[in-house]
């Protein structure tokens, strides 16, 4: 008897279970915790976390890590101390159209307003940083170029202060491998022809890059927003009359971890 009434249990949750794997959609998990930091003493911190209403960011936080250790003892403890709050402003659209930062230390204040075109696509970002001391600024204007398949491949930038003059302009070309993850940019300073910066993205894995998911286009993630896989190869190369000019930059990852859903471990998600 025992028998007769365990077995067809079995079946039934393996019956159920397939039929639940065909039918539930595959999860998607936004992004939440990031800029991972590793202490000496084996402590660990995100540095920075999105805070969300639903699915839209209306938040982004930054921490500083501090040290908290108590008088006395032999070994440093830290703990994350708030250093810069941002929030984001949407239209009836659930578009980005306002990002405003926090007074920084220099009294300095960041808020960048958004455009989109009627294809629902950001046309146009302006970044102005006002001195709340004096209630000087400057802007910092972004205008971007599609391709057919609505792949950024230009970005035209330049910069203007309070009374209008132009002090700084620049063009960002934008090309992508066959998978159409990033693969470079090459931005050239308008004022000095012989002078460019080419960025590389390389050796890509094949796993979901949680930054897609990403609504708003932050200054410090921009460019990571427009692959759908993550990079594990990185170089920054400055040029003077076809050199490379030192400072270099570049780095390169082994691999990742990922999640039960396909997203890399150096951060943390939730997932629907």
């Amino acid at each position: 008897m025992k028998k007769f009434f365990v077995i067809p249990f079995v079946l039934l949750l393996s019956s159920c279970s397939s039929d639940d794997n065909d039918t539930l959609p595959e999860p998607t998990c936004l992004i939440t915790k990031f800029n991972k930091a590793n202490i000496i003493n084996g402590q660990q911190f995100y540095t920075s976390e999105y805070v969300y209403d639903g699915n839209l960011i209306i938040k982004k936080l930054d921490y500083n890590i501090v040290d908290n250790t108590p008088s006395g003892q032999t070994y440093p403890t830290y703990t994350l101390q708030l250093k810069a709050t941002t929030e984001i402003q949407y239209n009836a659209l659930k578009q980005p159209v306002k990002i405003i930062e926090g007074v920084d230390y220099n009294n300095m204040q960041n808020i960048d307003y958004l455009q989109y075109d009627n294809q629902g696509r950001l046309s146009e970002k302006n970044r102005v940083s006002t001195y709340l001391t004096d209630n000087t600024s400057s802007t910092k204007n972004f205008k971007y170029t599609y391709s057919s398949t609505n792949k950024i491949v230009l970005i035209a930038e330049k910069i203007t202060n309070s009374w209008g003059d132009v002090y700084g302009e620049n063009t960002k070309t934008l090309s992508y491998d066959t998978n159409g993850n990033l693969k470079e940019i090459e931005q050239i300073n308008a004022g000095n022809s012989a002078l460019k910066v080419v960025t590389k993205y390389d050796n890509y894995d094949t796993y979901k890059n949680p930054y897609a998911n990403v609504n708003v286009p932050f200054e410090d993630i921009f460019f990571l927003r427009l692959s759908k896989n993550n990079h594990r190869k990185y170089s920054k190369t400055t040029y003077m009359n076809g050199y490379p000019t030192p400072p270099y930059e570049t780095y390169e990852i082994s691999g990742y971890e990922y999640n039960e859903h396909g997203y890399p471990k150096f951060a943390e998600y939730k997932c629907n």
